[in-house]
């Protein structure tokens, strides 16, 4: 089985994005535009995955389209493989984002923790706009989709947060990774504290 879902590129970067997205469907040439392969390999290797039982597939508006197969026997297992190994590396993702300004505070959240939420991405600090949004486009990149991101000083972050802001609350109430926390590790300097925070 699993010689056969890895055999071909066009093929891996299929199983990577439908994963990612179990909930989205696609027609042939949308897909060919989100994968940047060919529409006659896209095609032979939709009716692949089609055929192992992986995607299921329906007629709408004259189009095809495809989706994941939730009942598929190895839909978690593969799911979490994929979205695992899609992931940029930690010390990858620092890197790039401190290339943007100085952050104080870096949390993923949405669709890089796979749970509900509305912002993907919260940076606080100093930052360049115009450097940010090229951060931003490169994760897209990596990811296959649009993140939503939200910029603030560490002022106004500290200021919202003290007041309960409901924005800031319903990041921390989901699932969350600190990617980083220059603002605890300040306070844990100033008055040390014992906190579990979710690593990445």
């Amino acid at each position: 089985m699993l010689e056969h879902l890895f055999s071909s590129k066009t093929r891996l970067k299929l199983l990577s994005l439908f994963l990612r997205n179990p909930d989205k469907k696609y027609y042939v040439r949308e897909l060919t535009r989100q994968i940047d392969e060919r529409i006659n390999s896209v095609r032979r290797e939709l009716e692949n995955l089609s055929k192992m039982g992986l995607l299921s597939d329906f007629r709408n508006d004259k189009r095809r389209y495809y989706q994941v197969d939730k009942n598929f026997h190895y839909y978690k297992e593969l799911r979490a493989l994929i979205v695992k190994a899609s992931t940029m590396p930690r010390e990858k993702m620092i890197s790039l984002i401190e290339k943007a300004g100085t952050p104080t505070l870096v949390v993923l959240s949405g669709r890089f923790t796979q749970s509900p939420s509305s912002v993907d991405l919260l940076l606080v600090g100093d930052f360049d706009k115009v450097e940010v949004k090229k951060v931003v486009t490169k994760l897209e990149k990596e990811d296959g989709n649009e993140l939503n991101y939200s910029l603030m000083k560490t002022g106004e972050y500290l200021f919202r947060k003290e007041y309960g802001d409901r924005f800031i609350r319903r990041i921390y109430d989901g699932d969350y990774i600190e990617l980083i926390n220059k603002i605890d590790e300040e306070k844990k300097v100033a008055a040390p504290v014992k906190k579990i925070v979710k690593s990445f």
